[in-house]
């Protein structure tokens, strides 16, 4: 491959430069994806070193606006939440596009909708699936973690597969310090990427509001630092604990243990069919807008 194509890293779930969580986007949409190999891709991937690259390329489907695909610098992932967000903002600066309300994004998990208003970047869940674990891998999580979990973990199909645990307030959840040899260990054996953490911010002014950490040390990421389908995962899991009748906000900060801002707002939306839906909400600024050489 040789070529320069634009290439830009966007900051997301934050307003605030350098404390979010950084996506690097390469713009491919003028390049035959075919060209292109998955060696090169994840080659690129790798040299970033951020948790996830993307590469937009035409889409496949005339109903989407273009096809994004994700890699950690160690594989291609069929979606995540933060990438999502920053790709469309990065796409519609590519493009020049000022006026969209509206996005369609084709990926690993199918079409994804996204909606921009007022700033907010939002995305639909296309799975966000529910599944009990044994009291047995509960034990061996808590004890990677350090703490108790006030409530049954439970595992989270949101493309990448989530482990959710809450504990009594955002305070334990800020404080806990896992044994990310120990936790590696366990979600690799079990099949997992990781535990998402929470707990609620019982003194907030703000109704279900929610301090999250990320732990993945099974794919190099100790702790990422705000995570889109991580809320997507606590979103879904809460809705399962709670039974929400009606459309619901919740409010996640991120990111405090690692010297980041971030803020998402994950949301569980009743349609008119009677079906529950859920999407994830953030902000993204671009800090980096230039041309990679390959």
């Amino acid at each position: 491959m040789s070529l320069t194509v634009p290439f830009k890293q966007v900051d997301v779930f934050t307003e605030k430069p350098f404390k979010g969580n950084p996506v690097a986007v390469v713009n491919f949409l003028e390049v035959d994806e075919s060209g292109v190999t998955q060696e090169e891709l994840q080659a690129i991937a790798n040299w970033t070193n951020l948790s996830e690259t993307t590469f937009l390329f035409k889409p496949s489907d005339d109903k989407c606006d273009y096809k994004l695909r994700i890699f950690s610098p160690r594989s291609e992932l069929p979606f995540a939440g933060h990438p999502t967000i920053g790709s469309c903002k990065a796409f519609l600066e590519f493009t020049q596009n000022t006026t969209a309300t509206s996005i369609i994004q084709e990926c690993g998990v199918g079409a994804i909708p996204l909606t921009i208003s007022d700033g907010l970047i939002s995305f639909k869940a296309a799975l966000a699936d529910y599944e009990a674990i044994s009291n047995e891998v509960i034990a061996n999580y808590e004890e990677a973690i350090g703490l108790k979990f006030v409530t049954a973990p439970a595992l989270l199909h949101t493309g990448p597969e989530w482990i959710v645990a809450l504990v009594e307030d955002a305070e334990t959840c800020f404080n806990a310090n896992p044994n990310f040899g120990m936790l590696g260990r366990q979600t690799k054996q079990n099949d997992h990427l990781g535990i998402i953490l929470a707990g609620p911010k019982k003194t907030s002014s703000i109704k279900n509001s929610y301090e999250m950490r990320a732990f993945a040390p099974a794919v190099n990421v100790n702790e990422d630092p705000v995570c889109g389908s991580g809320s997507l995962a606590l979103a879904r899991y809460l809705q399962e604990l709670y039974k929400f009748e009606e459309t619901t906000d919740i409010t996640i900060s991120q990111g405090g243990r690692l010297d980041r801002d971030g803020h998402i707002i994950a949301s569980i939306k009743k349609e008119a069919n009677g079906s529950t839906s859920y999407h994830v909400a953030g902000h993204a600024i671009t800090v980096i807008d230039g041309k990679i050489k390959l």
